[in-house]
């Protein structure tokens, strides 16, 4: 049925959240700030919002990167520079190697079948190295990533942008698999792709997003593919 099948990357296939946690800390106890896992969630909150907005376009993707830690530095009380902290972070994260738990067995048996592309709302000096650390690069023929774009998913602009790499193909032979209900999903199904939403243990349920399937963990894709 499908021909094309584009992968989000931060938690479809990398495991972010372990990739982010490792990061906020080393740059936090770096700078003698007190490590916790309420600042990790702090930060979390602060990163989603500071991401939605972007993917909204209310944010732009210059202050994309040291926003973050001003809020969190701010709401902590903390005096440090806001650019220091985000460098630093940026830098621990580009060097991260934490992959999903089957996510490269799942991207050896669909590169068999099908023609890949990796889609990933980031920063080029994070996405780039850690396709590189994670090895991964070699299953796609094509990495979109939105920081070298200029705009993100789920905007219509970043989705052309694919479908003109993978050669202007039918809609219909093409699926999104993705974590983001909005930026991958939504904005997959609005394209006209289909769409796989790996909704992770945890994450709020949604009723309405009309998704082609629906997954737990990235390896229930060979179920359907």
């Amino acid at each position: 049925m499908y021909t094309w099948l584009l992968f989000d990357a931060d938690n479809t296939i990398w495991d972010f959240d372990a990739a982010e946690a490792h990061a906020l800390e080393r740059t936090l106890v770096e700078r003698d700030i007190a490590w916790s896992a309420e600042i990790l969630s702090t930060y979390q909150l602060i990163n989603r919002e500071a991401w939605d907005d972007y993917e909204k376009g209310r944010l732009p993707k210059e202050q994309l990167r040291d926003i973050r830690f001003q809020r969190l530095l701010e709401h902590y009380r903390h005096d440090h520079p806001a650019e220091e902290l985000s460098l630093s972070y940026r830098n621990y994260l580009a060097a991260s190697h934490h992959l999903l738990p089957g996510a490269l067995e799942v991207l050896d048996a669909v590169s068999k079948k099908y023609r890949l592309g990796l889609i990933t709302n980031g920063l080029q000096e994070v996405q780039r190295p850690r396709l590189a650390n994670t090895g991964i690069a070699p299953y796609f023929e094509f990495i979109a990533i939105s920081d070298e774009l200029g705009v993100a998913k789920p905007h219509a602009a970043f989705f052309d942008h694919a479908n003109r790499q993978m050669g202007n193909p039918p809609a219909g032979s093409v699926l999104v698999i993705g974590d983001n209900p909005n930026a991958d999903i939504r904005g997959a199904l609005s394209y006209g792709f289909d769409a796989c939403w790996l909704r992770h243990p945890g994450a709020a349920d949604r009723q309405k997003l009309g998704e082609t399937y629906r997954i737990r963990k990235i390896s229930d894709l060979l179920e359907y593919v």
